[in-house]
């Protein structure tokens, strides 16, 4: 639509609009960090069991009350490796 009414009116000022849009959209998107969360869960002994999903890089604890679960994921083999052990 910008670009039908730029070449319409032979002005590309209505084009400065939505290209400074999607440049700072794109900025934004480009320098956004998801941020890490750290959780506290119910102690050790109210978990029934653990899962060990080594593909997927994941540790799922499963218990009676669904409140308390927790499920951690990782960046890296090592990591895992070094909180399992």
């Amino acid at each position: 639509i910008f670009v039908f009414i730029a070449l319409l009116t032979g002005s590309l000022l209505f084009l400065i609009g939505p290209v400074a849009m999607a440049f700072i959209a794109a900025v934004k998107l480009l320098n956004w960090e998801n941020p890490v969360h750290h959780r506290q869960t119910a102690p050790w002994h109210l978990h029934e069991f653990v899962t060990v999903d080594h593909k997927r890089l994941m540790v799922i604890t499963h218990c009676d009350d669904v409140t308390t679960g927790f499920a951690a994921r990782f960046p890296s083999k090592e990591l895992m490796a070094k909180y399992l052990a």
